[in-house]
């Protein structure tokens, strides 16, 4: 039987295959959780096979909207799907797909418990070792968090609580800085954005308190009319864009939903 290959750059893991027939978590097969780290406070998932058939990115590719990959290793040909674990500080991108014999670049190949690596990354070595150990695997909140999710999520992320951003990062981001303040209400949450038939995307955020949700509902209420507003008049269809989303309270919970006609999603790409 043919090993499997790993192509791996620094934090990186790419997976030829995967199998199994354990329930799955919502949208993530358990083989490929089995790579994430127990101190993962987010994942995400992009399923690119389900991505590529959509009405937005036949569109898209047929005008040559998206971007170019020079690798040999083109994530809009050879990746079916794509998996984000980060604990904080390294994220781990597990991939599964068509993998090339070699990709590009003068990386040496080395064999590691039955997986070809192309590159060096301690990371990449843990989570082949968590994989083969049977151990303490994905945290249970967290996959408890995207058991509820749809099974065919195209796009979709679980986030364990916002820990915040470095001083240094702050001072980089400006206004933008105020998001993180807002962040650190949400305890938990989930995403999911759905491309079939324009965007539909929904974030569900749980907060310690009814109190805290009341001020994340608010915040968030204000920095998308402060958005709109800074949207000019010679950018009506981003404008629009605002008008397409919702958020609401229920208790602990905030719900923010954002839909868009798939012409206005073509619009907004540039």
């Amino acid at each position: 039987m043919k090993l499997p290959q790993l192509a791996a750059l620094p934090l990186c893991l790419i997976l030829a295959a995967c199998g199994g027939g354990q329930a799955k978590y919502g949208p993530v097969e358990p083989a490929m959780a089995a790579f994430i780290s127990p101190d993962a406070v987010a994942v995400a998932g992009v399923r690119l096979d389900s991505i590529r058939e959509t009405p937005l990115y036949r569109k898209l590719a047929g005008e040559n909207r998206l971007p170019r990959f020079a690798s040999t290793l083109d994530p809009k040909r050879d990746l079916h799907e794509i998996l984000l674990a980060s604990d904080g500080k390294n994220v781990l991108a597990i991939a599964r797909g068509v993998i090339p014999a070699k990709p590009a670049g003068d990386l040496n190949a080395a064999e590691y418990k039955g997986f070809t690596l192309y590159g060096s990354s301690s990371s990449v070595q843990a989570a082949i070792d968590r994989s083969k150990s049977g151990g303490a695997g994905a945290p249970r909140d967290l996959m408890e968090r995207a058991r509820v999710l749809p099974a065919d999520a195209q796009i979709w992320a679980v986030v364990s609580g916002w820990r915040g951003l470095a001083p240094d990062q702050l001072r980089e981001m400006g206004n933008l800085s105020n998001l993180d303040r807002v962040l650190r209400l949400v305890e938990g949450a989930n995403l999911t954005v759905d491309l079939r038939t324009g965007v539909h995307a929904a974030f569900t955020s749980d907060s310690r308190t009814d109190a805290d949700a009341k001020t994340l509902a608010d915040s968030l209420r204000g920095l998308a009319g402060l958005a709109r507003m800074a949207a000019t008049r010679n950018q009506p269809d981003l404008q629009r864009a605002f008008d397409g989303l919702q958020v609401k309270q229920d208790g602990r919970r905030v719900n923010v939903n954002v839909d868009l006609a798939e012409d206005l999603a073509e619009k907004l790409v540039r």
